[in-house]
Parts: C-alpha cells; structure tokens; sequence
C-alpha cells in the first residue's frame, strides 16, 4: 500500500528520529507553518549530518522501501552535498551539512505539530536563504508570501547577514531579496 504524502513526512520523522540523525524538513512542507500552505509532490529534507554518513542515511531509509542512489548519484551528492532519492514515486531532496550555515539552521530548527505528530522544520529565516540561493521562480513566489505573513517576526538581519556571507556583493539574488522589504 502506498501512503500519502502526509503519512511518508510523519514516517520519515520517525525514521530520522530513531536513527538519531538531526534534520529538518525544509521546501513546502516547512512553508505551511509561515505562510500559505502551497501543493508539493516532493520532500526536501535537511540532514545535519556531512555527506560521508550517506551510508548511515540510507541505511535508515531503506527498511521504508526507499531505493539507493546509483554510484554515479552518490558521488554526485559528496561533491555537491545534495542527493534524490525516491519513496515509491514521492522524490526525497537530501541536504547534507557542509557549512556554518547549516550548524546555525540546527540550532534554530522548530517543533511543529503535523498529521497529529511532532515533526522538525527548519526556522522561517533559514527558509527565505535556501530560497534565495535557489532563486526558482516559485522560490520568489513563496518569500514574497512568508515575508508578507511572517511581517516584523522575521529576522531580516539575520537572513541577510548569512546571505552577504555566501552571496557576492554583486550578486543579483541579493539584490532581488532586499527588494521584497521594498515592496
């Protein structure tokens, strides 16, 4: 039996939980909780853990039904410390941790209420900045939403301060997100 999305991110909290490796659902599912809730297909889930416990990860996901990579995928994901991989056809996006930023998302991770369970998201801040270096379309689309909802709880020095530290000065997504306070 396939279950339903809601179901898979309450399971893989869960999983991650017995495993002890700390994560943090990002992507739509962390969206709901500061703006309005948009549809998703997919999971986006932070590890905080590097890439080199791979094994560990997916260890953890396969008594789930969750496949490995190929080698060609997990070479790929100690290279740019991202990985997908598929839950029956629900497509699972695994960040791993290879950055300070990704100690401060840790830190600041939340506990919210879903399906009836507890799952972990990561903080509306955190959010906006993997939104901005993904710079979609849609990423645009959803921080204009959570800077609109959210309002004077959002930190905006802190999101701009992490992102004057990735970003180049010149950098056009930089300039992009300052002008939402604008608008």
């Amino acid at each position: 039996m396939t279950l339903a999305l809601d179901e898979k991110v309450a399971a893989l909290e869960r999983t991650f939980d017995a495993a002890e490796i700390p994560h943090a659902f990002g992507g739509a599912i962390a969206l709901a909780y500061y703006a309005t809730p948009r549809g998703t297909h997919d999971v986006d889930i932070n590890l905080f853990v590097p890439a080199s416990e791979l094994g560990r990860v997916l260890g953890a996901l396969a008594p789930l039904g969750v496949g490995p990579p190929g080698e060609a995928a997990r070479r790929q994901s100690e290279r740019d410390g991202q990985l997908r991989v598929r839950w029956d056809r629900t497509p699972l996006d695994l960040f791993f941790s290879y950055d300070a930023l990704h100690d401060a998302c840790r830190e600041r991770r939340r506990r919210v209420g879903f399906a009836g369970e507890q799952i972990t998201i990561l903080s509306a801040e955190d959010l906006a900045i993997f939104k901005v270096l993904f710079a979609r379309e849609k990423d645009w689309r959803d921080l204009r939403e959570l800077l609109f909802a959210q309002g004077e709880r959002f930190d905006r020095d802190y999101t701009t301060g992490w992102l004057e530290r990735i970003l180049a000065p010149s950098d056009e997504r930089l300039a992009r997100f300052r002008a939402l306070f604008e608008s």
